[in-house]
Parts: C-alpha cells; sequence; structure tokens
C-alpha cells in the first residue's frame, strides 16, 4: 500500500495533528485495522483529536480515509494512465500542458525560496556533487549532471539501488553534499543516504512532492515540488523547472568561471564542427 500524502503542509497542522499525521505515515498498512482508540492511544492524542483529523484532511471521517487508502492501493501505472486517456474534454496535448501549468502554479506556492538559496550555497561549496534518483528521477539526476558539468561542476550519479550504491556513498564526507529526489515515500535507498549522512556528516539536499516525511525532518535541505495528485499520473515538469533552476543560480554564484566554461564549449565546439556536427 503507498504512503498517504496529505492535501495540507505540516507547518498549518497543530501539535496534535502533526502527532497523528506522523503515526499514520508510518503506519499507513495498518490503519485499515484501528479504530480510532487505537489511533488516538497510539499517537498520544485524545479521541476528539482523532475524530476531527479526518475533516481537515479531507475526508468525513476514519471510514472514509480507510476507503481511500483501500483504492489507492489498487491506483497501478496502468490505472493512472487509463485515467489519463479517459479525460476526454481536451486533447491530451492540452491536457498535459494545463496539468504541467498546475504543478508548477502549486510547486510556486511550495518552494521555500530560503531554503533553495541554502542549496546553492551549499552545492557551490561542496567538494564532491553525490545525486540519487530511481525509476522515473533517473531523468532527473542525468539531467542535473548535463546541466551543471556544462558549467564545469562535475556530478557524480550514483547507482539506484543494492551494494552499487554504497561504491559511491562510501567516499562521501563532511565536504560533500548527496542531492537525492525522494517521491511518494522514504525508500530503502534515502533511509541508506540519510543514516549515512549521520555517520559521514555529508549535507543531504532533498527534493520532495511529500508534505509530510520523515525524510524532511532528516535532511538538511529540502525543496518541495508538485507532481500532481498521489494516485494521478505523475509529472516531472516542476522538479525539472527547479534543476534549471539550480544550473542558472550556480552559473550565477560562479560568474566568470561559469561563463568561461560555456565559452569554451562553444569554442571547441566550432573547431571540431566538420569532425562531429551538431
Amino acid at each position: 500500500m503507498t504512503t498517504f500524502q496529505f492535501i495540507i503542509p505540516i507547518e498549518q497542522m497543530s501539535k496534535g495533528q502533526k502527532k497523528i499525521a506522523d503515526f499514520i505515515l508510518k503506519s499507513t498498512e495498518r490503519i485499515p485495522f484501528y479504530t480510532e482508540d487505537d489511533i488516538a492511544k497510539k499517537s498520544g492524542v485524545s479521541i476528539s483529536t482523532v475524530s476531527r483529523f479526518w475533516e481537515i484532511i479531507g475526508f468525513d471521517n476514519l471510514k472514509a480515509f480507510k476507503k481511500h487508502l483501500q483504492d489507492a492501493q489498487y491506483s497501478t501505472p496502468a490505472i493512472k494512465m487509463k485515467q489519463v486517456l479517459e479525460q476526454t474534454e481536451q486533447h491530451i496535448v492540452a491536457q498535459m500542458i494545463d496539468s504541467a501549468q498546475s504543478n508548477l502554479a502549486e510547486t510556486f506556492q511550495r518552494v521555500n525560496y530560503q531554503a533553495f538559496d541554502q542549496a546553492i550555497i551549499t552545492l557551490d561549496q561542496a567538494q564532491h556533487i553525490y545525486v540519487h534518483g530511481h525509476g522515473s528521477a533517473t531523468a532527473l539526476t542525468e539531467l542535473i549532471r548535463f546541466r551543471l558539468n556544462r558549467i564545469g561542476i562535475h556530478v557524480h550519479i550514483m547507482a539506484e539501488s543494492g551494494h552499487a550504491l554504497l561504491e559511491s556513498l562510501v567516499h562521501a564526507n563532511e565536504n560533500d553534499v548527496v542531492l537525492f529526489f525522494g517521491f511518494v515515500r522514504k525508500s530503502p535507498e534515502a533511509t541508506v543516504i540519510l543514516e549515512q549522512a549521520q555517520v559521514a556528516h555529508y549535507r543531504t539536499i532533498l527534493i520532495t512532492d511529500l508534505l509530510i516525511s520523515e525524510m524532511i525532518n532528516d535532511s538538511d535541505i529540502v525543496i518541495q515540488v508538485d507532481r500532481g495528485e498521489r494516485d494521478a499520473f505523475h509529472s516531472l515538469v516542476a522538479p525539472m523547472a527547479i534543476i534549471d533552476s539550480i544550473s542558472i543560480a550556480l552559473a550565477g554564484l560562479r560568474g566568470n568561471d561559469a561563463m568561461n566554461k560555456l565559452q569554451q564549449l562553444h569554442d571547441i565546439r566550432k573547431q571540431y564542427a566538420t569532425l562531429l556536427p551538431k
């Protein structure tokens, strides 16, 4: 069963509501078997606080929330694609562009400029930058490598999973940064990255579409984006916009060094234009 994504930011919740939200995230698969009394006891709040919580996150009651969780487990990639194709009000191109605009508008509201600026300074000062993403996020790791390589910043892309991931991570130290993409849930790879950060003391930058997650609490810097509703077709438009913003901001911070590297690229292209045409 997938992890539930709340519709309101954690900072808008009360202390008691945050306790319930945290418990739900850690126990999503067991929620269908719990009563409100169970949740209240395990969260350390009153039953009345639990009863009011469902309306805050968009449900009439616990039963409605359980039904949503049950339905969500059947939201496969095929179902998500079918849902997109069944929306016939617009041409598919118009529909996807409209959806992308919505994702970008929501991301505009979510992004913390202070956190973004802190991420830029941290990346600029890092001796080595390691990047991790799995699934569709591997496209994002390649994009950030391409963008930063152009301005003279080398990026180490870590393996998606397994022992190969550790082959890169073992070299990260207090002078380095690990930037990783965490979507939908806290993955085993994210767990390893964050736990190892406590040992090796490298800085972590998380780019996520989650509003509440252990990853957010455990990461040094968090940049939040929107990829669409949890059970809908997920777009990479918003995180790609963040990557473009990171590359441009770093180019501006590095000034002549970045511009000279871009000029060198232009010059070498001209030099070998006949041998390596565009």
